[in-house]
């Protein structure tokens, strides 16, 4: 199903649900991002490898984005930014658009191109707590940094009433329950590994169960997966966790569409 920028209107995109390097730069599954429809203010998440061609192919045409949002540095998050931002602005014939990013991903040994930065209409800096109005009607907050490597942020997104929450790579911590408590409607849990590993600074299966437990949200939706959450069927792992919390929990696959208004996963034709 290709979409159109009508049918585009109030949904989400998965471009991707691959986590990691190994499934990611293994082309095991797509990582081309979340994209975001709100009453057509177009948000592109995390543009990873691949976002370019997944969008395009999906019907998604990259000078449609007015936004794009880095959650952190690692390449499977930012790979294709570039391409993103080149085309939105058509080359830079056209001065548009904002890039949402930690400030590592453009100070020292930055991401995101300084020829690709001046042909957009602002760069924003996100930090903890920082809460901003993107468009009518969309307010996003960043509510704590991550323990991730390096300067991460997930995100709340306040859209005519509903919340939104995006828990993106991480180590658990238990000041997470609290700052994504606000995501009532939809919670969307980057879960890369099957079983914790302290070692790794990644979501389990496990802790992704006690987020969704605590938080209670409409719909829960795991992605990001990695080598043993694949190996392990992330939609029994979903199963499983909807069983034991109660919350209709779901594991996203590629190229899944979600009507942001009645949080449905849309039917495709082929």
């Amino acid at each position: 199903m290709k979409l159109t920028r009508e049918s585009l209107q109030n949904r989400l995109v998965f471009l991707g649900t691959a986590g990691a390097r190994y499934v990611a730069f293994g082309f095991m599954r797509q990582a081309g991002g979340l994209y975001w429809n709100f009453g057509g203010y177009n948000l592109h998440v995390d543009p990873g490898p691949g976002a370019f061609v997944h969008a395009h192919r999906k019907g998604i045409e990259p000078f449609w984005t007015d936004a794009v949002l880095l959650t952190h540095r690692h390449l499977d998050h930012c790979a294709d930014v570039n391409h993103i931002l080149e085309a939105m602005t058509l080359g830079g014939k056209r001065k548009k658009g904002k890039l949402l990013c930690p400030s590592d991903a453009v100070n020292q040994d930055p991401v995101v191109l300084e020829y690709t930065r001046q042909n957009i209409e602002e760069t924003i800096l996100i930090e903890e707590k920082k809460e901003l109005m993107l468009f009518e009607n969309l307010k996003l907050t960043f509510p704590v940094r991550h323990v991730h490597g390096v300067e991460t942020y997930g995100v709340i997104f306040n859209w005519n009433g509903k919340h939104f929450g995006y828990l993106t790579d991480t180590k658990f911590f238990p000041e997470l329950l609290e700052a994504y408590s606000p995501a009532k409607d939809l919670l969307i849990i980057n879960t890369t590994l099957y079983s914790p590993n302290p070692k790794i600074d990644h979501l389990s299966a496990k802790d992704a169960k006690e987020i969704i437990a605590f938080v209670k949200p409409t719909l829960a939706v795991l992605t990001h997966f990695g080598k043993t959450m694949l190996s392990a069927k992330p939609w029994e792992v979903a199963a499983s966790i909807e069983k034991e919390t109660g919350v209709k929990t779901l594991a996203a696959y590629d190229n899944m569409i979600i009507d942001l208004n009645i949080l449905e996963v849309v039917r495709q034709r082929r």
